[in-house]
Formats: structure tokens, sequence, C-alpha cells
């Protein structure tokens, strides 16, 4: 198995201990210049005055010192003046002494490594390592502030420096996200402001049950296997006809082309008697396409996985090294239910996956990445293989798979394009490629709709199995929590969302868009204030039709439950809050577009009412009789009646108020504390941060913009004139501004997934771009509305 490649500051750490103090500065030096996280900022600095003090270097160490004196972290504070203490009574001929000011009353966070408890104590902190069996490749090297309160000839800062490694554990690296700065004051060694944030994450180490019985039916959720085969039945419907209608009429332009061709080039000529030619063929090419893809689903999705992720087997015993009760767990589910023990596979990507495929039980493929084993101890990791056993048990995985499978056939089309026309220096070309992509990457996102219930309804289910296994809900609690961190923290060291994370979201065990946010919350704030929205909010399950995964909150709620039912501690405290009450006016408003749509049913319907009256009462005075029967009043009226809806609903949503300042502006974890805000609830913002997502052509419909700020991470979303489509032509893009500091102006609406609508995005160059969200639902609500118009007219 491949290993994650050391970081610069575990590398610099690693060398400071082993007093190798110029490879150290070398590591450290590098972090200083290109991190922006505060915390690991502020470990290397501290690391480099060890280092400084090594080489020698006493003035450089003793500047260092100094600024680090002037943080508004107090407990930086402290080691500095302790520090400089130190440097003046050992080197006072290399120094000119300076007293550093120091703020009172700070209300920092940070805490020193070695005074945070030991793992033996019942809450710890979530920057201590976390015990796993795979970690010698990549021992902890926290570094730890130092104490010089007893003076000796060595220097403390040489002894104390580095935090002893702890064999088998790996460290849980929650990241804590901080003003965002300029790279090019950091690189000019301008001192600038460290604002850590005042909350300490832990985990409680809640433990598990010793003896525990089977779950009862309506703890949790109301288990009812019928209703899972249901929702597959229904899936496999939508998933068949959209598919069979694309692969046949597909097939009916490729055939009658080449027919055209061959009688144009006499290679046969027309046969009068058979009327349909070669299109006769389209219906049995279309379904042996379908079967075919069904039959070779789980080769297939291993072909994608090789060329996108690096897939290689993983043996049981490697699994056993790794997490021995995740091998236990396997051998004897599967013995207990007769299942052969699944194929086993790894992905060399530091990102924490794991996904389960495969057309049936003796095929059956569970994936999991390098990132998952490393950053999950032995029972989240045995937890988490026992949920995939889930996926298996109740038979979802196959349906679920070929699913996948079709959406990814349209996604490889926009990755090999998008990649294509990004390497062309042709503009026609580019432009080709890039539309072509975008085109693909629609249809990805349609074929995806399809799989999206079923991939929600199936999660209760794993989640339940995998706790009646294990009887450890809390491991699994732990688990998807670290595993929304390691995605945030992946989108965030990688600056995009990666092609394999955002190919494969909804197979994976928690979705990229929610776990996004969540992860990146989690090192601020408190969760469970949080994730109150996700199981108190009384819309919530109208909101979730784009979401492939059952809303965080109400998982991990659920799990508390189990927990109780076994008389356990809770991983998370949730607030026992009553749920709000319904907004009915809102909720209405909010889905105005939609009900516009029986709105426009029901004024057809009543214009074919009147024209039948007027037909029985022969009131040919009024000519009204031509409505009754008349099917174009029927799509007409429906689509005046969306038409009607988006303009309704145009200035809730996007409201022209005077947009606030970034002080005045709400900070990310408060705009999602209160669990009775729904879409509607526009918040109109302004905040600064980086600009993340794909670069160039792959992102020209904007698909993958996320704003990082000093709190967080949020989806954007952002449209031209003229919506999606538009994007390909507007000019400057933003996918052309990634990786930059931007400042954004907008309206944040809390759903089941929060987002951001962009107005204005400013880069620090002074390159404006403006969305133009409403300018586009008033464009899309006039021209369905003279559409209609238009069939009304034409008559039936």
């Amino acid at each position: 198995m491949a290993s994650v490649p050391e970081s610069p500051l575990e590398a610099g750490l690693t060398a400071l201990k082993q007093k190798d103090y110029l490879s150290a500065i070398a590591h450290l030096e590098s972090v200083c210049q290109n991190e922006l996280n505060e915390i690991i900022l502020l470990k290397a600095q501290m690391g480099l005055v060890a280092a400084y003090e090594g080489v020698n270097e006493v003035e450089k160490a003793f500047n260092l010192t100094q600024q680090l004196s002037e943080s508004t972290n107090s407990k930086v504070q402290d080691w500095a003046v302790k520090m400089l203490d130190y440097l003046q009574e050992n080197y006072p001929q290399q120094i000119k002494p300076k007293t550093p000011s120091i703020p009172q009353n700070s209300n920092s966070g940070f805490v020193p490594l070695d005074q945070l408890p030991p793992p033996s104590t019942q809450r710890i902190s979530a920057n201590l390592p976390n015990p796993t069996p795979k970690s010698p490749a990549n021992p902890s090297t926290g570094f730890t502030p130092i104490e010089p309160s007893q003076k000796s000839e060595s220097s403390p800062t040489r002894e104390s420096a580095v935090q002893p490694n702890k064999p088998q554990k790996t460290p849980v690296n929650p990241v804590a996200k901080s003003e965002i700065r300029d790279r090019q004051s950091v690189n000019s060694n301008q001192q600038e402001e460290v604002n850590v944030p005042p909350y300490q994450p832990e985990w409680k180490l809640a433990g598990r049950a010793k003896k525990w019985q089977k779950l009862p039916v309506n703890i949790g959720f109301r288990f009812d296997i019928t209703q899972l085969w249901g929702v597959q039945v229904l899936s496999a419907i939508a998933i068949t006809i959209p598919l069979f209608w694309v692969i046949s009429n597909t097939a009916s332009f490729l055939l009658g082309k080449i027919n055209d061709i061959f009688l144009k080039l006499r290679v046969y000529y027309l046969d009068e008697s058979d009327p349909y030619g070669p299109l006769r063929y389209v219906t049995p090419i279309t379904v042996i396409i379908i079967i075919g893809l069904i039959v070779g689903t789980p080769w297939l999705i291993d072909i994608l996985l090789k060329s996108l992720g690096g897939l290689e087997p993983l043996p049981l015993t490697s699994i056993g090294e790794t997490s021995p009760e995740a091998s236990r767990v396997m051998q004897r589910i599967c013995r207990e239910r007769k299942l052969g023990i699944p194929q086993l596979f790894v992905l060399p990507d530091s990102t924490p996956l794991v996904f389960t495929y495969g057309n049936s039980r003796i095929n059956a493929r569970i994936v999991v990445s390098q990132g998952l084993l490393e950053q999950l101890t032995d029972d989240e990791i045995a937890v988490i293989y026992a949920t995939q056993l889930g996926h298996l048990v109740y038979w979802d995985f196959a349906l679920m798979s070929w699913g996948v499978l079709v959406s990814l056939l349209p996604y490889v089309v926009y990755y090999q394009f998008s990649q294509s026309a990004e390497d062309s220096e042709n503009g026609i070309v580019r432009f080709i490629g890039g539309a072509i992509a975008a085109l693909a990457y629609g249809l990805y996102w349609c074929f995806r709709w399809p799989i999206l219930w079923l991939s929600r309804a199936r999660i209760n289910f794993s989640d339940r199995l995998a706790c009646e296994i294990t009887g450890n809900p809390n491991a699994l609690t732990r688990a998807l929590l670290k595993i929304c961190i390691g995605i945030a923290e992946n989108i965030q060291k990688q600056r995009e969302t990666s092609y394999l994370l955002e190919s494969f979201s909804p197979l994976n065990i928690v979705g990229t868009q929610q776990a996004m946010t969540f992860g990146s919350l989690y090192p601020l704030t408190p969760l469970e204030p949080i994730l109150t929205w996700d199981y108190l909010n009384p819309y919530r399950r109208w909101l979730t039709i784009n979401n492939s995964h059952l809303l965080l909150g109400e998982r991990l709620r659920i799990l508390n439950r189990y927990a109780q039912y076994w008389k356990l501690e809770t991983e998370l405290n949730f607030p026992n809050e009553p749920a709000p009450r319904g907004k009915v006016f809102q909720l209405l408003l909010q889905g105005l577009p939609y009900l516009g749509i029986f709105l426009g049913l029901a004024l057809g319907g009543t214009l074919w009412l009147i024209g039948g009256i007027s037909n029985r009462l022969k009131l040919k005075q009024v000519l009204l009789d031509w409505m009754w029967g008349d099917w174009s009043l029927i799509y007409g009226c429906l689509l005046i009646g969306i038409s009607l809806g988006i303009l309704f609903r145009l200035n809730a949503f996007f409201p022209d108020r005077k947009t606030p300042s970034q002080k005045q502006s709400p900070s990310l974890p408060q705009l999602l504390t209160n669990p009775a805000t729904l879409p509607i609830d526009t918040q109109p913002i302004t905040w600064e941060g980086k600009l993340l997502g794909h670069y160039g052509v792959s992102n020209w419909l904007c698909q993958d913009l996320i704003l990082q700020t000093a709190t967080g991470l949020i989806k954007l979303h952002h449209f031209s004139w003229f919506g999606p489509l538009g994007n390909l032509f507007s000019q400057p893009r933003p996918s052309e501004m990634v990786n930059r500091n931007v400042t954004i102006t907008g309206w944040f609406h809390r759903g089941a997934t929060p987002w951001l609508d962009v107005r204005t995005l400013r880069t620090q160059t002074g390159t404006t771009i403006y969305s133009s969200h409403p300018t586009w639902s008033f464009i899309l609500a006039l021209a369905a509305a003279l559409w209609g118009a238009y069939i009304i007219y034409q008559g039936g």
C-alpha cells in the first residue's frame, strides 16, 4: 500500500528532533512561506526558533520569538516571553534585550500539546494522536510549546521542542481556519494578525457495549426492509427509462447516418419492402448494451478507479495488521451470513473514502483509501467495514453500483474532453472541447438523479447493521466525523474537489458537499448546535431531493439513540430542543416554481372547463368552445404557471437589500445554528477568503466553486445572464480566478447543504466578476411565459 508522504511540518519537526537543524530550517521556512493554517504556522515558527538556536543563529531566533510574543494567542505569548528571558540570559552578547508587550485577557483557545490531557483521560484533544496500528511510516511529530521554567546547560528548546513519538498512533489534524492572508506579505516577513479561535475540539472517546441485544424496530428509525426494496424497484425504473432513451436515440441517429452514407456510396440499394431498414436493430442493440453494462459493472468500475485513483489489491492480512477487529468482523459476519469474503482494494489517496460495488455478492468489492486507514482507529475502521457488509447483506449495492456506473460514463467524457481542451492552445479547439465537456457534465448530473433516493434510503440500514454487529455506535459517530474532516482537509490542500471524490460521491459513506462544510467547521465550533437543523427542521426531507446522502445531523442523532438504548455515554451531546414550528407560508414561497406546475395545470383545467360549458350551452356568440379538449392550453398554462412561480419567488430569494460589510456580516457558524431556517430566509453577506475549485475548462460551468473563509468552507453558485450555459461565453470566468484571495458579496441560503449565491466576486488586483442570479431567473421566467403563450397561440 502506498503511504501518504510527510507534510513539510512533519518533516521539519522530525528533522528537529533528530537535531538535523539545517533540514529542519529548510522545511519549516517553507511552511511559514506557504501555509495559511494558523495552528500549523505557529508550530512551524516555534520550531524555527529551536532550529535557529541549534545552528547558533540566535539573533534570528530572538527576532522570531519577539514576533511570537506579540501574538494574540495567550499561550504562545507566555511561551515567547519565557523563551525571550532564556535567550537573553544565555546569549547576552548576541542579542539586544527587548521586553515584548503582552496583550491582557486574551481569549485564545490555543492549548500547548504538553498541557493537553493524556490519552488515558476521559476527554482527549482532537489535536492529539489517535491510536491506530498503521503508523510507523508516519510517526507523530506534534510540536510542543516550550516551558523553560528550569534552566540547564543544554537548551530546553533543543530537548523539549518536539513531542516524543508515540508508537502506533497517527495524528488527527482538524484544520483550524483563520483569516486568509496574502502569501506575498508572508514572503516579505510582514507580521500579520494571528486569530486562533477560542474553541478547542475534543474527542470524548465514548465507549462501546460489552453485551448488547438486537435493536428494536422503532429505535432511531422504523426498520422496514420492504421499503428499501420498494425504493430499489422505483430507482431501477428511473435509471432504465432515460438510459434506454439515450442509447436508442443515439443508435438510431448513428445507424440512420451510416445507412444514408452506404446508400450514397452504393454499397447496397434501398429495399422498399423493408420500411424500417437498419433501424429495426435499434431496440436489440439498446438491450444488449444495457445488459452488457449490468454484467460488466464491477470490472468497468475497476478500470475507472485504476485510471482516476490507482486502485490496488488489499490482502485481508494487511487489514488485520491495520485493524485486527475489522479482520475479525469480516470473517465472522461472512461466516454467519454465508457470504464469501468480498474482494478488498485500497486507493493510495489521503482522502478518507470507502465504498462497495459489484453486481453480485460473488464479485463484490470493498474499497477504502489509504487516508481512511491512517486517520481512523482500530474500532472505527472495523465499524466502517461493517457498514459496507450491511450493503452486501441487504443487496442494495448492486443497483447502486449500476446507477453510479451509468452516471460515470458521461463523467469520463467530461473529464477527458476538459483535460484535452485545457492542454490545447487553439482557441476554437479549446471552446469546442469545453462545450462537449459541459454537455457531458450536464448528462452526468442528470443521470445522478435516479440514484439519489436509493443512496439516501440505504444508509440507515447499513448504519444500523454495523452497530448491531459491533455494538459500537460511538465509533461510527467518530468515524463519520473524521471522514468529514479528512474530506475538508483534502479540498483545502488540493484547492479543489478531486475528480475521484466528485465522481464517486454517491457511493462514499458521506456526501462530499455536507462533509466539506461540516468538516471545515469542526475545529472552530461545537457541531451539535449546527447539526440541529438536520433533525429538527420540519421541512428538511423536502429539501434533500438533490442530496445523495442522509443529513449528517439526523444520521448522528440516530446513532446517539442506539448508544442511549444500550445505556452508553454518547460521543455527541445533542441539545434537547423542541422542533420549531413549520413556516407554511415560507415553504410555499420556497417551492413556488414547482407549485407553479400545479398552478398551470389548474389554470389550463379551468379554461378547459369554461370551454366545455360554452360548448354545452351552445354560446357561439362567445366563441369559447374551442378551449374544450385543446391540449395546447394545458402545455401553455403549465409553462406560464412555472413562470409565475419564479417571478413571485424572485424578490424573496434575492432581496435587494443593502449588502453588509465584511465586519457586519455574520460568520458561517452563526448562520447555521437556527434549526428553523429555510433557503428562502436569505441573508446578504460580504465575505473574504480564498477561491477554491477546478481551474480552467473543467470548471466552465462553475460547478466546483468553493470559498475558503476564516470560519469554514462554503459552496458557491455562479450564473451568467443566460444561466449555466451562459458561463461558457462569459469573460472573465470565475474558474480562472481560483487559488486567489477574493472578496465575495452575495446571498446566503441554508438548505440541506448551505450555499452562497454570488453577486460579485472581486480579486485583490481589482478584477470584478458579476453574477446574475436575479437576471437569469427573470429571463427564464419571461422565456417560459412567452413560450407558453406561443403554444396557446398556435393551438392544438
